[in-house]
């Protein structure tokens, strides 16, 4: 197709200066560029702009530069997304077009950097610009790290909370970065400060910065302004050597902050790093730019008013000394936190907050996502005031976040189901828009255009497109108006804004004292309660002894069942269930606080098995069911009506996986059995879900419905290959289509049944499904016909790939087909990688790129010894032996079977067998204690969870020090049999 063709399809406001463009470009780019452009183009939103930068950009790029889009072709696709959202970004570009071959060559473009990660470029990047002064490297850096940041949010590559935290994380090593420097001239100049600790030793006096607003929430927008507070600690001098060079701490930290200012909010060629706002420090504009930690604790603890403490809120520390920091949260945590909340000062911070915004707006009518009624404010005062108001008894719910914040009150019960899905939904899609807005221009705003082709074009760049008869706009009205009304409705019901008539002047909100944290004495209440009703409960509990630690969420579970009759009848008639109950309380996070929010699910755990009502906590004696009610085949798909609504079949797998999770945790906490019995049974319930999920979606695409007749083959890798899923597993699936003639019918049954698995619903999700192992990973098809698969397979795979695909098994869809490609599969495995010595050196080389990526965060995954490392282990010798399958045999089973081919002694042999179980048994601990697939251990009272419930499964008993040091000791045996293995 020549190239006008190919742009005849595309529909430009500008026609004429489009095809001029066009031209243009012809006589610059190369024609493979060309060639793609008018594809690339129809995939953003704004093909005008993005052309216009284009023909900019192409005047004098720079040959290595063209080079590079000829080599990654994805970087054409990246120019013009970028020159389609944001026209500050393009002036970047265009200006220094080699920016455009760093983010082709940065490897870790695909994920989050972290702190580290941030200072580790910036260090280089500095080093690199030695020349230029340095406010400029700060703003330079940081524009090129909105590009990366920038094109992951717009590419769809990163959530929200991604974006915002990645803004956060940049702003605060450029805080750090211009505080060390600052310190560096300061000291210099004047020495360092120094004070006297309580035994009058001279000690360094502290300084830090507290963010405060976004920053201190770690929800930045690409154009927030900063919200800083300059606290130090200590009275005293500087250590000049030049008596007369000495100055008073006080003045030395308020010149520090001075310096700061400067370099962070100072105008360079590229603009200010960012815009400072320090009216939240103590005293507002009249206060002292630094304040020392006394001032700031007595002005918070005597003087500020309401709005100030709650601003403390999303405090926390961005650079300089953290203990500080953390020690002047801890000392003002008691006025944040107070369990009421009285009705008038919250509505004199509304009347305080809508009186400015008043101003600020003044004759402006259009619509201000941040600051309408249901806007993004608030979102975020809703969510505070509720923190401020449950947060004194329960610090769970303490975050520093929105998003964060609304998940751990919906967590503890605080906020409805409905209202958590609907506020937060809101909330990402009012943050998304004020995103959209901001980087258009790189300039502060909230407000929407009046235009409507502007308004069209910021519902294209926010995701919103029309249909018949809609036009892109009038659909982004629709929607953006219906989470208006839908915050509105919750913030009215929760926080009033007038009092109504007759209310007495003192209402306050209350937190409900049945959910407060508990005492031994409120405890010892309920108890007499309870023995003062007659309730079988009492007679449980007199019959057990329950733990200090087990006391505190046991009350709050017995206060949410006395909160209704009719739980309370339905957890009288499960007290022999009470002794599981307590198990669950006790052990883990996300079971307990299940069943403290629903206590009526007491019953369920009567279908665990019988347990001997006096035995100690840990002691249980379980008889368990002869078929948990967690893999009964076909349970879900059973409960699913064939011809019941898409939504409603939707919200009954959630609710039936809900159900049958907790079944399953109960039973894997309590009894006495091996772990791979616990995870063959998960397994078994992901496996039902998937059956049940494609049953729905074939439903709902049309055609023929049998397995046979849509030709598609579900096909696991990973741990629901070998049969290994747990709680927070990830599905990775691979879809084969029988042949090109059922394939776009199978891509779009595929395409259903992710959006049913995974789609985010008020009953929540199942679980998370990862098809990116599949052949040629993103670039590949999501379904691929069987021969194109095995043809890849046996041309192109690489080592990685074989390891991964030996654990490859069908779990749903046409059993037949996915069985016969799995097999051919492997048999093509075995001629490709059938030469040893080059099969070892790619999983070598392999290993150490992964131990590379992971080399800040050590860990019983990735790190030397881990699980990694066996993994290699394993699969090079299966491979080696004609890539025999590993598909079904859990991680212990392999290690037994295969690892003897590359040990030296029996000994090393039962290392690795006691390493296999002891990783597996350690990881099902830290997922069931804290609900979390965190790979290392943790610390605290979980610590001491997870070595209880790793011993119990494998027949030991550990304390928290043995089993970090047996997990140690049989690490470095497992890295010593990987070295020599692939040596």
């Amino acid at each position: 197709m020549s190239l006008p063709d190919a742009f005849a399809g595309l529909s430009f406001r500008e026609p004429a200066r489009a095809r001029a463009n066009r031209e243009l470009l012809k006589g610059r780019l190369p024609e493979s560029l060309l060639a793609l452009l008018a594809t690339v183009l129809a995939q953003v939103p704004d093909a005008d702009t993005a052309l216009n930068h284009l023909e900019r950009f192409s005047r004098d790029p720079g040959r290595c530069v063209l080079d590079a889009l000829v080599r990654q072709p994805a970087l054409l696709h990246y120019l013009l997304a970028l020159f389609s959202h944001s026209r500050f970004l393009s002036e970047t570009l265009i200006q220094q077009p080699d920016l455009i071959v760093w983010l082709g060559r940065d490897k870790q473009f695909g994920r989050l950097k972290s702190n580290e990660d941030l200072l580790e470029e910036y260090a280089r990047f500095e080093t690199a610009a030695l020349e230029e002064e340095p406010a400029l490297t700060l703003a330079r850096f940081k524009r090129r790290e909105y590009l990366r940041i920038t094109l992951r949010d717009i590419l769809g590559m990163a959530e929200l909370g991604e974006t915002t935290l990645e803004l956060s994380t940049l702003a605060d090593v450029l805080l750090e970065k211009a505080l060390l420097r600052a310190e560096r001239e300061l000291e210099e100049r004047y020495g360092a400060p120094e004070t006297t600790d309580r035994r009058g030793r001279p000690v360094p006096a502290r300084f830090a910065v507290v963010s405060l607003g976004k920053l201190g929430g770690r929800e930045l927008n690409y154009s927030s302004d900063v919200d800083l507070l300059f606290l130090y600690d200590g009275e005293g001098k500087t250590g000049a050597p030049q008596p007369r060079r000495r100055i008073a701490n006080s003045e030395f930290f308020i010149r520090l902050a001075q310096r700061l200012l400067q370099l962070i909010a100072g105008v360079t060629r590229q603009g200010p790093v960012f815009r400072v706002d320090l009216r939240l420090r103590p005293g507002g504009g009249e206060g002292d730019l630094a304040i020392s930690l006394p001032a700031a604790l007595d002005y918070y603890q005597r003087r500020a008013r309401e709005w100030e403490l709650q601003m403390l809120l999303k405090a926390r520390h961005s650079a300089g000394e953290p203990v500080l920091v953390r020690e002047f949260l801890v000392a003002v945590e008691p006025v944040l936190y107070r369990g009421e909340m009285h009705f008038a000062a919250v509505e004199s911070v509304l009347r305080a907050r809508e009186e400015f915004d008043q101003k600020l707006d003044a004759g402006d009518d259009r619509l201000n996502v941040k600051l309408a009624p249901g806007g993004i404010r608030d979102i975020e005062f809703l969510v505070q005031c509720l923190q401020r108001l449950h947060g004194r008894d329960d610090r769970w719910v303490r975050a520093p976040g929105t998003l964060v914040g609304l998940q751990k009150l919906f967590d503890k019960g605080y906020l409805p189901a409905r209202d958590h899905f609907r506020l937060a939904a809101a909330y990402q899609f009012l943050r998304r828009i004020e995103h959209r807005l901001q980087l258009e221009q790189g300039q502060q705003t909230h407000t929407l255009p009046d235009d409507a082709e502007a308004l069209g074009l910021l519902a294209r760049r926010c995701g919103v497109n029309g249909g018949p008869g809609r036009p892109a706009q009038e659909e982004f009205a629709r929607v953006l108006e219906g989470h208006l009304q839908h915050v509105r409705t919750t913030y009215e019901r929760i926080l009033p804004r007038t009092p109504r008539a007759g209310e007495p002047e003192d209402f306050a909100l209350r937190a409900p004292e049945a959910l407060a944290a508990p005492s031994r004495s409120s405890y010892r209440g309920l108890l007499q309660q309870l023995r003062a009703q007659g309730s079988p409960l009492y007679r449980a509990l007199e019959a057990m002894e329950v733990s200090e630690r087990a006391q505190k969420p046991l009350q709050a579970f017995l206060s949410a069942a006395l909160a209704s009759s009719a739980a309370f009848e339905e957890v009288n008639r499960a007290a022999a269930a009470l002794p599981v109950g307590v198990e669950l309380l006790r052990l883990s996070e996300p079971l307990g606080t299940w069943l403290i929010r629903h206590p009526e699910r007491l019953v369920e755990l009567l279908a665990v098995g019988s347990s001997n009502v006096g035995a100690g906590p840990g002691q249980l004696e379980i008889t368990l069911a002869t078929e948990s009610a967690a893999t009964a085949p076909g349970k879900l798909s059973a409960q699913v009506e064939p011809r019941a609504p898409f939504t409603r079949q939707m919200a009954v797998l959630r609710r039936g996986f809900r159900d049958a999770v907790f079944r399953w945790g109960a039973k894997a906490l309590v009894a006495d059995r091996p772990v791979e019995e616990s995870l063959r049974e998960f397994t078994a319930l992901a496996e039902d879900v998937l059956h049940a999920s494609l049953t729905v979606a074939t439903q709902h695409t049309g055609g023929p419905g049998s397995r046979q007749a849509l030709g598609l083959a579900v096909i696991a890798l990973g741990r629901l290959g070998t049969e290994e899923m747990d709680l927070g597993s990830d599905a990775d699936l691979v879809f084969v289509a029988a042949d090109s003639g059922s394939q776009a019918r199978a891509r779009r049954v595929t395409e259903r049944l992710l959006h049913v698995v995974s789609a985010y619903t008020r009953e929540g999700t199942l679980f998370p499904v990862d098809v990116r192992l599949r052949p040629r990973g993103k670039e590949g098809e999501l379904v691929e016909t069987a021969d194109a698969c095995l043809d890849y397979f046996a041309t192109k795979a690489e080592a990685w790939e074989a390891v991964t695909y030996l654990k490859a098994r069908p779990v749903a869809g046409d059993t037949r087909l996915g069985e016969l490609v799995c097999l051919e599969l492997r048999a093509s495995l075995a001629q490709r990688f059938a030469q040893v010595e080059p099969l070892r050196t790619a999983l070598r080389e392999m290993r150490q790129r992964l131990e590379e990526e992971a080399a800040k965060t050590d860990n019983f995954k990735t790190g030397p010894g881990g699980l990694y490392d066996l993994d290699f282990l394993v699969s090079a010798a299966a491979l080696a032996q004609g890539a025999e399958s590993l598909a079904g045999r859990s991680l212990r089973e392999q290690v037994e079977r295969w690892a003897p081919a590359g040990a030296a002694s029996e000994e090393e042999q039962k290392s690795l067998q006691e390493a296999a179980r002891l990783l597996r048994a350690v990881d099902h601990a830290i997922r069931l204690a804290t609900g979390r697939a965190t790979p290392h251990l943790p610390v605290g009272p979980r610590a001491e969870l997870v070595a209880e419930l790793a011993g119990r499964w494998l027949g030991e008993s550990f304390t928290p020090g043995a089993l970090a040091d047996r997990l140690a000791g049989l690490r470095a045996a497992v890295r010593a049999a990987f070295l020599r293995g692939f040596a």
